[in-house]
């Protein structure tokens, strides 16, 4: 196998929905990187080790902190890359497990760059998006005709102006923010336009089909799909 960094989605939660490439990727990976302190790519080993047998695998370890400090997260990036960087120089090919798809808000991303403005090789193997593992779960589909489709990270944002725009809103990252969110929601009347999924795919998996009865705390894998009132074809 090429050395190489391969940034590899796991998809939402269900090992079943892991693509044969992402299986057999990290079956031929020499080393498995695992953030420290990252819950959602733990989350991404939890699910890869139910489709492939991770036990015997060298673990490669990175200090990821979840921050938001610029300096904090710009240091630990460069030196989680180097230390890939260093298993490349020695001929070994590193898999770096992701929750979703690599190149939808990842951490990995980070050190794709990274590795590649390096002049080292790094590929991203696509995985299925939460989203989208949402609206199958909820049964419905993300945008119809011509519907536009935004995906926002909702606790980023410093307005609530994207609920006013026309198509489907894909809310992500939108746990720590979640009353807030649910408050704009219910004063813009969205509310019986609006469904979340919590830990779709997972066994703490949670369905809520009237957000205005949520509870105020959200999990950090939540996702909300708000549609639009009216369908535009």
């Amino acid at each position: 196998m090429k050395a190489a960094l391969y940034g590899i989605g796991v998809g939402p939660g269900d090992f079943e929905l892991m693509t044969l490439k992402a299986v057999r990727i990290i079956s031929e990976a020499d080393l498995i990187a695992v953030p420290r302190t990252d819950e959602k790519e733990m989350t991404a080993w939890n699910i890869a080790k139910q489709a492939v047998d991770l036990s015997k695998k060298e673990i490669l370890e990175l200090y990821m902190p979840m921050t938001r400090d610029a300096q904090m997260l710009e240091q630990s990036h460069q030196e989680a890359a180097e230390q890939i960087i260093d298993q490349l120089k020695q001929n070994k090919s590193v898999a770096f497990l992701t929750l979703g798809d690599p190149s939808i808000y990842s951490t990995y991303i980070y050190l794709h760059n990274r590795v590649l403005e390096a002049g080292y090789d790094a590929r991203l193997i696509p995985g299925v998006p939460s989203f989208c593992a949402v609206a199958a779960r909820l049964n419905v589909p993300l945008c119809e005709g011509a519907q536009p489709l935004h995906i926002i990270p909702a606790s980023y944002e410093g307005s609530f102006d994207y609920l006013d725009w026309g198509g489907t809103k894909v809310l992500m990252k939108s746990g720590r923010e979640f009353g807030k969110v649910k408050e704009e929601l219910i004063s813009k009347d969205l509310v019986k336009h609006t469904q979340m999924v919590e830990c779709c795919g997972m066994p703490s998996e949670r369905v809520i089909k009237d957000i205005s009865v949520a509870e105020g705390k959200a999990s950090y894998f939540s996702t909300i799909i708000v549609k639009e009132k009216e369908i535009v074809r």
